[in-house]
């Protein structure tokens, strides 16, 4: 079956009103071929925000950057709350031992940015993932941070040049099961491994409290926070 460019727009018109998943297929059209040669879904935006709210995922955040970045932090329900303190390549989230094989291997990858061991692309799926360091270094150079409070939880609130913002909580972290530093710092997993060492013990992670902020290695089993960016 195909579609003309008018039954495409009526398909696409109906999918405001709430139809389900489309199914489109474009014909030639006025002796031209069509440059879609198979068949295209298209999921309408309701649909798409509901498929977002089952897994728990944040709204995307435009801040004028390469990226978008979550409204909030894998695990929490609200912007201000901290959620999961998770390990660095435990795709689960579960994992509260000490013993820094398990995050997630002896011989990790360099970056799991999108892999398996990436807790935001298992959790809330489409291009979700863990933030570079490149991309952190771009939210701290292009956009303000200004330390406030939301709720009674303490934090830094981060400007875009459009004016569009997020809140990073300060929760600090989680060792074991012992959790430390909540409301003085914030301390949020990069996809990447630090590599100028042989032990392959660390990996990178955002840190700030009043006085500033920086990006330093973490060894792999601390439960550190997470904020996913979406691909544009």
């Amino acid at each position: 079956m195909s579609q003309t460019l008018s039954e495409i727009f009526d398909t696409l018109k109906q999918s405001q009103e709430g139809y389900g998943i489309l199914d489109i297929f474009p014909a030639e059209c006025c002796g031209f071929n069509s440059i879609l040669d198979q068949e295209v879904k298209l999921a309408p935006v309701w649909l798409v925000n509901k498929e977002r709210q089952r897994r728990g995922t944040g709204v995307p955040v435009d801040l004028g950057l390469s990226v978008l970045w979550s409204s909030r932090n894998i695990g929490a329900t609200s912007g201000e709350l901290p959620g999961l303190y998770v390990g660095w390549g435990d795709a689960d989230g579960k994992l509260a031992t000490t013993n820094v094989d398990d995050y997630p291997c002896t011989s990790p990858p360099k970056d799991i940015n999108g892999t398996t061991y990436d807790i935001a692309r298992a959790m809330w799926a489409e291009t979700w993932r863990l933030p570079t360091r490149e991309e952190f270094n771009e939210l701290i150079s292009k956009c303000q941070w200004r330390w406030t409070v939301i709720n009674g939880v303490p934090g830094t609130q981060i400007i875009g040049k459009n004016n569009a913002s997020i809140f990073l909580p300060a929760a600090g972290n989680r060792y074991g099961k012992e959790y430390e530093d909540a409301y003085y710092y914030g301390r949020y997993w990069t996809s990447e491994l630090r590599t100028e060492n042989d032990d392959h013990r660390q990996a990178w992670a955002l840190e700030f409290n009043q006085m500033g902020i920086e990006i330093l290695p973490f060894v792999r089993h601390m439960g550190l926070n997470v904020r996913p960016v979406l691909e544009k």
